[in-house]
């Protein structure tokens, strides 16, 4: 029995299919965020700052994740004017925010980084 040179490129060209899929295809995993508050109270009269940690699944860190914070007070029209993040390695961030205003504040930070899904988490806290 004799196969035919068609078959042979057939086969040649799944078996090549599946081995570029494999290499390319990037399932998206879960990361962990973990945030902290540095301060025990806000203060309108300084900057905020808040720690971050980020893992994946296993506990290992991410250190190449984007970190975006936004904050705006909860019972007017009023955003932050200024947010700083500072990676410090390990997967832990440092984000500074300048809430300039006494009253209650939701602060937002959303993380994204290179094969893992978007994380976000709200904070719900009390400048004085």
């Amino acid at each position: 029995m004799r196969i035919r040179p068609f078959f042979w490129l057939l086969l040649l060209i799944v078996c090549a299919s599946s081995l570029t899929l494999a290499f390319f295809y990037q399932p998206y995993a879960p990361a962990f965020l973990q945030v902290e508050v540095a301060q025990k109270q806000f203060v309108a009269t300084g900057p905020s700052k808040l720690e971050l940690h980020l893992s994946d699944p296993d506990g290992l860190p991410i250190d190449q994740a984007r970190v975006i914070p936004n904050a705006h007070m909860t019972n007017m029209d009023m955003p932050a004017l200024q947010s700083s993040v500072v990676a410090r390695g390990q997967g832990n961030y440092e984000v500074n925010l300048a809430l300039n205003m006494a009253g209650p504040w939701s602060i937002t930070i959303k993380t994204q980084a290179q094969g893992f899904i978007s994380q976000q988490k709200t904070l719900q806290v009390i400048v004085l």
